[in-house]
């Protein structure tokens, strides 16, 4: 039986997913950069579902399994109306749950979310180069690389590089 996903705003409580799904320090990097601190906090989540409220271009989503349990997040930023164009960003499976379509039936259906209701036409996301499997996933649901930049981000003894890949269908 494939596995349905729903999407609804990201609520508070939401968070205590989060916590569990991002408990090493290398996927914390890979999936905010620099915007939380390791380890992970409770405190840390209010604050960003603080910002996201007070963000007019920016909304959370978490990603619902058929039972209504959250199994993955992400969101949605730099929304401009104007030139049809938004970023999404944070994306994250439950780390029990990868490699089961779950991150490309989300990541999908963030696009028809942007497409259909908020009228894009751009969809932007940035992946790390050390993150092949979910620069694949991203490929497979329709977005290709618009830029690279070598040695972006510095995580511990590394330089990671990171990709600007976009959807525009």
């Amino acid at each position: 039986m494939k596995n349905t996903l729903r999407l609804r705003p990201y609520k508070k409580e939401d968070g205590t997913y989060l916590l569990n799904w991002l408990t090493d320090r290398r996927m914390l990097g890979m999936w905010c950069r620099d915007h939380f601190s390791f380890p992970l906090s409770a405190d840390q989540l209010e604050q960003y579902h603080k910002e996201l409220e007070k963000d007019s271009r920016s909304f959370g989503f978490t990603a619902l399994n058929e039972k209504g349990i959250p199994v993955g997040s992400f969101r949605m930023s730099r929304v401009d109306y104007e030139k049809k164009s938004v970023h999404l960003g944070f994306i994250v499976i439950d780390q029990s749950l990868r490699g089961q379509g779950l991150g490309g039936q989300m990541v999908s259906l963030a696009v028809s979310y942007a497409k259909e209701f908020l009228g894009m036409e751009r969809i932007t996301l940035n992946v790390f180069d050390c993150n092949p499997g979910a620069k694949r996933c991203y490929e497979k649901v329709g977005f290709y690389e618009e830029q690279f930049s070598k040695e972006d981000f510095a995580f511990e003894e590394e330089k990671w590089g990171i990709y600007l890949m976009v959807y525009d269908r």
